[in-house]
């Protein structure tokens, strides 16, 4: 972040009264020295988010959400921290241009070329000759504005049209083919969109970064042409339509997931704007952390046929992985959320959203298909595929609910489902302590020990100057870690400011990705927001203990293999020194 960044956050946030911009978006009552409001970042229905006007910040007592005001309007609106931040100076009627990322910044070139090849698109549909395929979208119920909010374009006939425009436009041809817009044929090179309707892909922020191009007026071809990976366009990082839906989802609570350009295109024609489209039947990690990182309900709805009931299947078990909240749609009469809005209208399809099944509702309606729950064989294939689909869950309620369920159906004693369940458990465990046979239970616990120790401590260095001079006393020998970066990162701040300032150093912290997002990590799992020196020192002393008896671990296992005298005396005397130290300390 350079010094000029700097000083336009500051100037912002120094404008910004925290209060008065959360309370633009949520009910705030006042009491005592802060103000409290139903969090709108989980379910939430008692007021426990805290807003703090002397420190400027926010934080969830339940979930954990806190920040600063340019984290709380990015995690409401669902926008990137630099739109956020420019949202905040609109409102406080601050000057802010947004500056594109480093990466953006690289890509520029190749973002103009495809913003160009975009408008080139557009204005083909808007000629005579565009006259068939507007014909053909206005008869799919699509109406100018629409298609204006889409930028749905055409690409004509001819081979070369876009070459020529951007040979024209003194565009260099390795850079058409880095963006897969050109081919090379026998006849030289030619356009890869031809003849089809075009729909720009955009990344989360909005740019255009692909094109798919779809047939209309034949049926000799291939439905969908697509981009290809490019150095800008990756298929695993991409929803169709998530930058108009972000912000929706974020009010409405909650997401529609479907299929296809068109499904999506129908739902948001007809006002429900929350709604993305997976370009597939399955998802990426990545897509996964775009849908996570909007923390509300997700509804899928596919296709509804076989490959749309297996794809919901596959989408339903990866997010349950997650522990996303999961709704299930399953339409019937018409293939895909497209038809079925045309033929049944939108109150309809509204209805189905109100009312989605749980994923494990689904699954047991999905499981019992084709089965006859009256052969044994059968019933106790059904009964185990039920107990290994909810151990893929984290959710005590849901799996406490299952087991009920199918004890009272098939009178099974509900301590045998559980065993079942406690044997799959273990055989995970098992597997995992093979994969890692040096890391006993006794290390296992001390680690998780350490992180806790260490986050109460990047806790207290992040809001307390002396906490910080304290813990830079101690001169401790950290392990590589997460957590590490943030202690380096808390000590680069300090090193610039000379003092610590909790809301100050969260914008910092937003220019490296790794340390914000274990930064918000600390912030949610600690609650410590009064505490003394005495109760700083206290975990420092913590961490040292455990530092020191890792350290005479690692010395003792040493001598063991150490041949030469004087080397496993020197590791000795070593040892003895780190003992003193913790009776000097009072840790022995």
């Amino acid at each position: 972040m350079n010094d000029k960044s700097n000083n336009d956050f500051h100037r912002i946030q120094n404008r910004a009264d925290i209060v008065e911009i959360i309370r633009s978006y949520i009910k705030l009552e006042s009491h005592g020295k802060n103000f409290f409001g139903v969090c709108p970042f989980h379910d939430d229905h008692s007021p426990s988010m805290s807003v703090s006007p002397s420190k400027q910040i926010y934080k969830c007592f339940v979930c954990g959400a806190s920040g600063n005001v340019f984290n709380f309007v990015e995690n409401y609106l669902g926008v990137s921290f630099i739109e956020a931040v420019k949202i905040v100076a609109d409102k406080v009627g601050e000057a802010f241009t947004i500056r594109e990322s480093r990466e953006d910044q690289r890509n520029s070139k190749y973002y103009d070329i495809m913003n160009l090849a975009t408008l080139f698109y557009q204005n083909n549909l808007r000629t005579n000759a565009g006259k068939m395929a507007r014909e053909y979208l206005h008869s799919r119920g699509l109406n100018d504005e629409i298609i204006k909010d889409f930028s749905i374009g055409l690409a004509l006939p001819e081979n070369d049209m876009l070459f020529k425009l951007l040979t024209n436009k003194k565009i260099d041809k390795k850079d058409m083919d880095a963006l897969g817009l050109v081919a090379d044929g026998e006849n030289g090179t030619y356009d890869l969109f031809r003849n089809r309707i075009i729909f720009p892909l955009k990344s989360s922020t909005g740019k255009v970064n692909g094109f798919s191009g779809r047939i209309y007026n034949t049926d000799s071809q291939s439905k969908y042409v697509n981009t290809k990976e490019t150095i800008i366009f990756k298929k695993r990082e991409n929803l169709y339509n998530y930058h108009l839906a972000a912000p929706a989802a974020r009010q409405e609570k909650f997401i529609v997931v479907c299929e296809g350009f068109m499904d999506a295109i129908r739902i948001y024609s007809v006002g429900i704007k929350n709604v993305i489209a997976t370009m597939g039947t399955a998802l990426a990690k990545e897509q996964i952390a775009l849908l996570k990182k909007l923390n509300v309900r997700i509804i899928i709805v596919m296709d509804n046929d076989a490959a749309g009931e297996l794809a919901t299947v596959s989408l339903g078990q990866s997010l349950m992985k997650e522990n996303m909240d999961i709704g299930i749609v399953r339409l019937t009469g018409k293939k895909d959320p497209d038809e079925y809005i045309l033929t049944y209208g939108v109150e309809a399809f509204r209805d189905n959203l109100r009312n989605p099944l749980s994923y494990p509702e689904f699954m047991e309606i999905y499981l019992r298909k084709n089965r006859n729950l009256k052969n044994p064989t059968e019933l106790t294939a059904y009964i185990n595929d039920v107990v290994n689909m909810i151990a893929d869950s984290n959710d005590d309620i849901l799996i406490e609910v299952t087991i009920n369920k199918l004890a009272n159906e098939f009178h099974l004693d509900k301590d045998l489902l559980k065993s079942r369940l406690k044997n799959k458990e273990l055989l995970e465990e098992v597997t995992v302590h093979e994969e890692s046979v040096e890391k006993t239970d006794k290390e296992a616990k001390t680690t998780g020990k350490f992180n806790k120790a260490f986050k109460t401590m990047l806790y207290y260095m992040m809001n307390d100057t002396d906490a910080m001079r304290m813990f830079m006393h101690y001169h401790l020998d950290l392990p590589k870690c997460k957590y590490r970066l943030v202690s380096n990162n808390l000590l680069y701040y300090f090193e610039l400011n000379r003092e610590i300032d909790f809301a100050d150093y969260l914008t910092f912290s937003e220019d490296y990705n790794e340390v914000s997002e274990v930064v918000k990590e600390v912030i949610r799992d600690v609650h410590a927001d009064e505490f003394t020196l005495d109760d700083v020192e206290a975990v420092i002393l913590v961490i040292k203990d455990i530092l020191d008896k890792e350290k005479i671990k690692d010395l003792k296992r040493e001598m063991k293999l150490e041949l030469d005298v004087n080397r496993k005396k020197r590791l000795f005397e070593e040892i003895i020194e780190i003992k003193k130290g913790c009776v000097k300390d009072g840790r022995d």
